[in-house]
């Protein structure tokens, strides 16, 4: 099991869920690294942008197993979406946030975890934050869960 190899799998899994979908598709979905505001200074971001961000992981210890078989990975979603200065302006903002956390909600509803990496088996949304309002843009997390098999 690769963390960096599943991080990378949920990404690509969720950009593709967003291109076939029926909404809009997502304009950038990036693995996080850094600190978020680098985020913002990136030049190639305009408008929105999802960051998947690996989080706390806890092995499943069986009294059977010697040894741990799987791994429940917390993992969230920062969502940021530009808003401009006018009221209509931060109206469709703010509908767009919603149409993308819906999308990341539907996307851990509708997608199998074997479909994202052989080792994901469970793919769970746990939660979504409040939307967060900043100098110039939106923000929310959504946040997910997964069991993942750390051995065969």
């Amino acid at each position: 099991m690769d963390r960096n190899a599943i991080l990378t799998a949920y990404t690509t899994s969720f950009s593709s869920y967003s291109g076939t979908d029926s909404r809009t598709t997502i304009e950038k979905v990036l693995k996080f690294s850094g600190n978020n505001f680098d985020i913002r200074k990136r030049g190639d971001i305009k408008k929105e942008v999802a960051i998947f961000r690996l989080l706390s992981g806890t092995s499943i210890d069986r009294v059977e197993d010697e040894k741990p078989i799987d791994l429940v990975q917390n993992f969230e979603v920062t969502v940021y979406v530009e808003q401009s200065d006018s009221h209509s302006g931060k109206d469709v903002a703010y509908d767009r946030m919603l149409e993308i956390t819906d999308q990341l909600i539907d996307w851990a509803d509708t997608t199998d975890g074997d479909s994202i990496n052989s080792d994901v088996e469970t793919l769970t949304m746990t939660g979504v934050n409040t939307i967060d309002e900043d100098d110039g843009y939106l923000s929310t997390n959504v946040n997910f869960e997964s069991i993942i098999k750390i051995r065969q």
